[in-house]
């Protein structure tokens, strides 16, 4: 009896490994909502990325923070998740000045992708980019399953995806593996035109 339990166990285990979301889950995103972001690589295939880096919630930095602190010009460019309780800010680097009728960016090396909980008053950073990737784009799948996606930059421009699983307080960092997939064109966010930018 208990070797039947251990093999089930075991059984189950395996199967909410495999369960894991991968970036092909994602598929008709990126043939849609992601579609810009994703034509501007060549060779770019969903099948072609694996694990760079997991890390678990419990890990990341928070800190006590209203959202109402965070400037006007950076909850219009934003993205808020499907409900609202929840935000993401990837253009706090860009550390943008008013200067008449539009802003000046005054562009930091390290972007932090901050998630604001706003019933809960908290600002968590989900990562920290250096000189060696930045993330370009948001998307909310679900209120429990948020993608970014990026670039690496090495000797070439490469793509990376990052799923963040709120349910299993997760996140999964991805790289392409296929030497041909690298940027075309640069990517800039729609978002980026709901206000006067100069300096990008």
């Amino acid at each position: 009896m208990k070797t039947k339990f251990l093999t089930f166990f075991v059984l189950l285990s395996l199967n909410l490994i495999n369960a894991q979301d991968k970036p092909n889950d994602y598929l008709k995103n990126f043939n849609n909502e992601l579609k810009l972001w994703k034509n501007t690589y060549s060779n770019f295939n969903l099948n072609e990325f694996n694990v760079e880096e997991k890390v678990n919630f419990k890990d990341l930095y928070s800190e006590n923070v209203s959202f109402n602190e965070l400037s006007k010009e950076y909850k219009t460019i934003g993205t808020f998740s499907p409900n609202k309780s929840k935000f993401i800010d990837i253009y706090s680097y860009l550390n943008l000045e008013k200067n008449g009728n539009y802003f000046d960016a005054i562009i930091d090396v390290d972007q932090n992708v901050n998630l604001y909980d706003i019933k809960a008053n908290k600002k968590i950073t989900l990562t920290s980019c250096g000189s060696s990737k930045g993330i370009d784009e948001v998307f909310w799948v679900t209120e429990k399953k948020l993608l970014l996606v990026g670039t690496q930059y090495s000797d070439v421009k490469k793509p990376i995806i990052i799923i963040v699983d709120f349910e299993n307080s997760t996140i999964t960092e991805y790289t392409n593996s296929n030497n041909k997939c690298t940027q075309k064109t640069k990517y800039k966010s729609p978002k980026l035109k709901l206000i006067n930018i100069k300096g990008l």
